[in-house]
């Protein structure tokens, strides 16, 4: 049986974003990756959120300058790294207050013992889809993959999740995992949401 726990961060969001926050995720991400059609946009604020709702900035492959300038500018409460970034890379944003989700793309083939350099910090980790893009494939990796995984960081589930998928994630169930992440399975066009079908998603995980 899922937990009541189980957050919701909703990612890609760049249209309509006080209507979305208004459903109360627990998470809402932007996308600061400018070959991201979610991509905000260089001179991009985030409005002002309701304090529940954390902020996360997503970067993939991106400068610490770059990275530490917009987490100041828009005051995010989370950093998430969608690209190649090293361990070491991850303790120097780290060692600067950040707090980080690092994400992993999810195949067959893949070993966890490639997260475990990165616990040290880490809050979360975010287990996606393998592609040659950086997210947002609208598309599943095999979830019993990660019977695999039993480290201690918490993890958000990721990859082509949508309406369609509530029975599946009420039937799968790992003690690490902390949150549900959705994203392209819910837009009319990249980074305008379905405001009907996350209420309704939402609704139905938090009433489990």
């Amino acid at each position: 049986m899922i937990k009541k726990s189980l957050k919701i961060k909703i990612c890609g969001m760049k249209y309509h974003i006080l209507k979305i926050s208004d459903l109360n995720p627990d998470f809402i991400g932007f996308i600061f990756y400018s070959y991201s059609p979610r991509f905000v946009g260089s001179n991009f604020i985030i409005p002002k959120l309701k304090k529940e709702i954390f902020k996360t900035g997503v970067f993939v492959n991106e400068s610490k300058k770059n990275i530490l300038e917009i987490s100041k500018k828009n005051k995010l409460d989370f950093i998430q790294l969608h690209g190649i970034e090293s361990p070491i890379f991850c303790e120097k944003l780290f060692k600067k207050g950040l707090k980080l989700i690092k994400c992993f793309r999810i195949n067959s083939f893949f070993s966890f013992q490639e997260v475990t350099d990165y616990i040290p910090f880490c809050t979360y980790f975010l287990f996606d889809n393998h592609t040659i893009h950086y997210g947002g494939s609208g598309k599943k990796f095999c979830w019993k993959k990660l019977y695999e995984y039993n480290l201690d960081i918490p993890f958000f589930l990721s990859g082509g999740i949508g309406i369609n998928d509530l029975c599946k994630i009420i039937n799968f169930s790992h003690p690490k995992m902390y949150g549900i992440d959705v994203n392209s399975q819910f837009e009319i066009s990249p980074g305008k949401k379905k405001y009907d079908s996350l209420k309704t998603f939402i609704k139905k995980i938090r009433n489990l």
